[in-house]
């Protein structure tokens, strides 16, 4: 999640000058409760259109008497719905709060950023708007952190908010090819014990990290707008020598549903072929072609089931990774400054196995879907043109 090319450092430059620098002039903040210096937790919502799940998300939030001390950002990202009067009306209210509202969409992993100046915990949280927190979620996390120094961030276990006993997700499972997938998706939640699961991958609906490790690597990566940059910080973190886990006693709730469209995939086969390009040694690249290989035959075949709008986006994804060739040659140098592992040890922390049942799902999808998309892919949408 750390654009290299020229405009995105310029933007970040001004963004994440750490905490006490003013905002740029784009940035409205209103809302603003006050607090004590040191909050143990900063949680950020980014919201984009959420008129139908902020209130319900802000309410678990505010609701929340059993976590350790936290303040609550909110980012609007230019919602044409206006749903960031919703979050207005938490202006007051006993929590440390604020509203900061960007005028034009930053995409997920960007309206993070957008927050991380105002954060002042030594945690950020990140939820999706769409997620409702159970009361004291953070408190056994915060105690994980703190006596574990290993550990750089950690994902809740996400439950289906429409189907409360079964699990969205207990962290990621991600490829060595860095297809990442719900870790334990339809499980029943009373088959997981309550001690920490470590995972090959934190959930971006719902994870929380250090905020010393954020100013390490100089914020998210913004580069891909949306999708796997949950997949890519795991990826990092992982390489700078952290651990990842999940908590089964940390309990959020998420409204889920496993589905795939053009402008989704594209997204997330650009940024994951991005990520391989930037992350791995070329001669892991090498050793590595026949999984790899497999792996997009595999995407083809799916896009082919799928129909032609599917195999141009595939087409797309790779055309865009081309043009990217200069940021993965500077991004492959920020890697390289904080890698503390090497390619072998870092795949040995990600799974040789297809997660195939997620695979059948959306390989029987025909069509467009009558299921609601993603909760990123829906809320975050706008007109991706794939040049």
């Amino acid at each position: 999640m750390s654009a290299i090319d020229k405009s995105s450092v310029d933007t970040r430059a001004n963004v994440l000058k750490l905490i006490d620098l003013h905002y740029p002039d784009s940035i409205i903040e209103s809302g603003v409760n006050s607090i004590g210096r040191f909050p143990i937790v900063s949680i950020i919502v980014v919201n984009f259109n959420g008129k139908n799940y902020l209130a319900k998300c802000l309410d678990s939030i505010f609701n929340d008497n059993l976590s350790p001390s936290f303040e609550i950002i909110v980012v609007d990202n230019a919602s044409p719905d206006k749903s960031w009067e919703i979050a207005n009306r938490y202006k007051g209210r006993s929590r440390p709060f604020r509203l900061l509202k960007s005028d034009q969409n930053l995409g997920y992993s960007g309206g993070i950023n957008f927050a991380l100046p105002k954060a002042k915990g030594k945690y950020i949280a990140i939820l999706n708007m769409d997620t409702i927190v159970s009361p004291g979620w953070l408190s056994n996390i915060v105690d994980f952190f703190e006596s574990n120094q290993i550990v750089g961030a950690v994902s809740p276990i996400l439950f289906l908010e429409k189907d409360r006993d079964r699990v969205n997700a207990s962290g990621l499972s991600i490829h060595v090819t860095a297809l990442g997938c719900n870790r334990g998706l339809g499980e029943f939640g009373h088959e997981f014990e309550q001690k920490p699961i470590r995972v090959s991958g934190i959930h971006g609906g719902a994870f929380v990290i250090r905020s010393s490790i954020i100013e390490k690597i100089k914020g998210f990566n913004d580069k891909g707008f949306l999708y796997n940059e949950d997949v890519e910080i795991s990826w990092l973190l992982q390489l700078m020598g952290y651990d990842l886990y999940c908590l089964p006693s940390a309990v959020v709730y998420h409204d889920y549903f496993l589905t795939m469209d053009p402008n989704k995939l594209y997204l997330l086969e650009r940024n994951r072929v991005l990520l391989l390009l930037s992350y791995l040694e070329w001669k892991s690249v090498i050793a590595m072609f026949p999984l790899l290989l497999l792996t997009e035959s595999m995407i083809w075949c799916y896009c082919t089931l799928r129909g032609i709008k599917f195999l141009f986006s595939k087409y797309a994804a790779y055309k865009w990774v081309y043009a990217q060739r200069k940021y993965i040659f500077e991004r492959k140098q920020l890697v390289h400054s904080l890698r503390k592992r090497t390619d072998w040890q870092l795949l040995k922390c990600f799974s040789w196995n297809y997660e195939w049942k997620q695979f059948f799902i959306l390989g029987r999808e025909r069509g467009i879907s009558t299921r609601r998309s993603l909760s990123r892919g829906e809320l975050f949408r706008e007109k991706i043109i794939m040049d």
